[in-house]
């Protein structure tokens, strides 16, 4: 089944990108707060690139494949796109027991569209952070950006950016 999805494709997919400013007037240190994870630590820094335009990416490996992903708060769930799933389930790394659904999802423009629900299986943040089962969904569209959404953030109390610093602190 899954194979098939991704040799034809899943027929209108759609990015699901969003603003990715933080909070209007304040460009220093911005918070946002969502449930505990687990992870042992306080609080992590993970060092980030700003993109022009504010957007800010940071390292990701996703079932041990490296990527850097937007770190995206407007996000419900963390995207991948139809070429990192294929690459993914080529390598082995992504399997049929993986697949949970397709789902319909809004975009930022307000607009309905359908995407393959999946789950990771490991996702690791810049060598410091592993997450296991991670819900994901795979967008059709090539050029759409690599989010790393909700499906991540609810894992940690709370989360703030440090411009000053340049780092994302993912709290306990």
């Amino acid at each position: 089944m899954f194979l098939c999805f991704l040799l034809s494709g899943c027929g209108g997919c759609s990015s699901t990108s969003g603003d990715t400013s933080w909070a209007e007037g304040n460009d220093d240190y911005v918070e946002y707060t969502s449930p505990a994870t687990t992870y042992n630590a306080d609080v992590i820094e993970i060092p980030y690139t700003e993109m022009p335009g504010g957007t800010i990416t940071i390292p990701v490996k996703i079932n041990g494949m490296g990527l850097d992903m937007i770190f995206d708060t407007g996000a419900s769930t963390t995207t991948i796109t139809l070429a990192e799933a294929q690459y993914l389930y080529e390598k082995g790394s992504l399997t049929d027991n993986d697949i949970l659904d397709f789902q319909q999802y809004q975009t930022a423009d307000g607009s309905i569209s359908e995407g393959l629900r999946i789950r990771l299986r490991e996702v690791s943040i810049d060598k410091q952070i592993m997450l296991e089962n991670v819900q994901a969904v795979v967008v059709e569209h090539q050029q759409a950006p690599l989010l790393l959404g909700q499906s991540v953030m609810e894992r940690f109390r709370e989360i703030s950016v440090d411009r000053v610093q340049g780092v994302v602190k993912f709290y306990q």
